[in-house]
């Protein structure tokens, strides 16, 4: 405590510290052990040869190279968008901005069947492309497009501020002394988006690296073709080779720490770049000697609509036609029939124990990060990232090993009759597990943003730990807690991996609306897998409003 107090005045830090360290360990720590320990069982032959079978490096072939080409798309496209949204102003931005979003709030799986539907042969799009001998669901082509659909607001919104936040005087001077635009762009702008730019890709690249939901959809799962990595170690856990899931689980899990590791100390760079730098903090104006020429305009602008159309717009409006496709009767036959009736049930029940769960874990936790310096701080935060970058498919499994029949906790479960795996408890841990940073990291960015002066003020006028947390921290970070909550409320309801490897796929019991989705997809009933796919949109569109309304708040308190 004494050692933390020689770092600030602010109280708090022995309960903040406390309760965060208890809940990480319990959640991400524990869990993520249980597969080290399991796969410490097998010999270092054993292991080598699980991870370099044929049909694994195929897997591990796939799943990189298509995660890099995804990440390469999403910082071309990702900078062209930010670009087209930070320095120009035309009719249907706000709805753009807004859509840029959208793989953030939409379940992986209603992601992966609407692109099925709109790029298979007789999809909307794929009935042009396979006679041009473009071939793009169930082939590898299909892969990169759903990494590059879930990837892509994390280069947006990591570039956009930068951007928004230029400093136009350079830019002006550079035109002055007779710079190109493009030659202004090489050797003034970019530079100050290169940081971000490389924060972004990386972010993408894990995001993809770890995507299950979307993919099972659009690949066709063909062992040595349209296989991932995840998805081998669900049909390894099919199988029961337990220990061949972990052994590929545990090379996945590495490298997404590593990832994370790599992803803060990139955003730690960007801080510094920002704070040293005088190119940042005036704000952008579209000043004359600025201005493109229309005909590069409007170019830029037609293609980010274009590249929308084809990723977001078109996709977007698939899920409803398709769901409507035959009558408002059946569509509502389809969202009320008992089965469905039983994982929106479910499925309300997840996500109301997860968010408030993390609600209190992401306050303290983010209290805790942005207000105090201590030793392991860094380790802290990648730690609480971590789930960002995990593999839902290994979030599953690491509780399949902690609390399934054979798990470690498995005999001492089935002696007292308590049941985790295929059952409510399972899914709830799953969830909470892939949900786990949200409402810490909204809350973080903000308590940065604002610094520490108005909490300090207040405890120098007298008022107490308690007083000053709930009286100035709260409600200067209301915004950012409010975005959170939302947030991983729509990740709570779409979790689609973490919660199809504990659940048992039992209709009526453990089945919610992602994998009730899924079924009906698998028998053939698209227009009732598209009518509850409606529903997780609709969802995933109130999360974008909810998004636009704290952001207009914001910026008019």
């Amino acid at each position: 405590m004494r050692g933390a107090r020689r770092h600030g005045v602010l109280p708090g830090f022995g309960p903040a510290l406390g309760v965060t360290l208890l809940y990480v360990g319990l959640l991400v720590l524990v869990p993520l052990a249980a597969l080290f320990v399991k796969t410490a069982g097998l010999s270092p032959a054993e292991f080598f040869r699980i991870v370099t079978a044929p049909r694994a490096l195929a897997a591990y072939r796939l799943s990189f190279g298509a995660a890099l080409a995804a990440a390469l798309l999403n910082a071309v496209f990702g900078l062209l968008l930010a670009w087209v949204l930070a320095r120009y102003r035309f009719p249907g931005r706000a709805f753009v901005d807004a859509l840029v979003d959208l793989p953030f709030a939409l379940p992986t799986a209603v992601a992966g069947l609407t692109l099925t539907a709109v790029y298979s042969a007789n999809g909307w799009l794929g009935r042009f492309l396979v006679p041009l001998g473009l071939k793009v669901a169930f082939a590898p082509a299909g892969v990169v497009l759903a990494l590059t659909f879930v990837g892509l607001p994390f280069v947006v919104r990591t570039v956009q501020p930068v951007l928004e936040d230029l400093d136009a005087e350079l830019e002006e001077a550079a035109a002055v002394l007779g710079a190109s635009r493009l030659q202004t762009f090489i050797r003034v702008v970019f530079p100050n988006l290169l940081p971000p730019l490389l924060t972004g890709f990386t972010l993408a690249f894990a995001r993809a690296l770890g995507e299950y939901g979307s993919i099972v959809f659009i690949s066709g799962n063909m062992p040595f073709r349209t296989e991932i990595a995840p998805l081998l170690i669900v049909t390894k856990l099919e199988q029961y080779d337990t220990a061949g899931a972990t052994a590929i689980a545990l090379v996945l899990l590495v490298t997404s720490f590593v990832l994370v590791f790599t992803i803060n100390v990139l955003q730690r760079w960007t801080r510094r770049r920002a704070g040293a730098s005088t190119v940042i903090g005036r704000g952008f104006r579209l000043a004359p000697a600025l201005a493109d020429a229309p005909a590069l305009r409007r170019g830029l602008v037609a293609a980010a609509f274009l590249f929308l159309a084809l990723f977001l717009f078109v996709p977007l409006a698939a899920v409803f036609v398709q769901a409507l496709a035959k009558r408002p009767a059946a569509y509502l036959a389809a969202i009320t029939q008992p089965a469905a009736l039983s994982a929106i049930r479910l499925t309300l029940l997840t996500a109301a124990i997860a968010v408030p769960l993390h609600l209190v874990f992401g306050v303290l936790a983010a209290w805790l990060i942005a207000k105090f310096r201590f030793r392991g701080k860094g380790l802290l935060v990648s730690l609480i990232d971590l789930p960002f970058a995990v593999s839902p498919v290994i979030a599953g499994l690491v509780f399949v090993l902690l609390f399934g029949r054979q798990g470690f906790l498995g005999p001492f479960l089935a002696a007292h009759d308590w049941k985790i795996i295929f059952a409510v408890p399972g899914i709830v841990l799953a969830t909470v597990f892939v949900t786990f940073p949200f409402v810490a990291r909204e809350v973080l960015a903000v308590l940065e943003a604002q610094g520490n002066e108005e909490e300090e003020a207040a405890l120098t006028l007298g008022a107490g730990g308690w007083q000053t947390f709930f009286r100035v921290t709260l409600p200067k970070a209301r915004w950012g807690i409010l975005y959170g909550v939302v947030l991983c409320n729509a990740r709570a309801m779409g979790e689609f991996g973490a919660v199809s490897v504990v659940s048992g796929h039992i209709r009526g019991v453990t089945n919610t609306l992602p994998l009730h989705v899924e079924i009906l997809y698998n028998e053939y009933d698209f227009t009732g897998a598209f009518a509850v796919a409606s529903l997780l949109t609709f969802l995933a569109l109130v999360t974008l409003a909810a998004r636009k309304l704290e952001e207009a708040r914001v910026r008019t308190a």
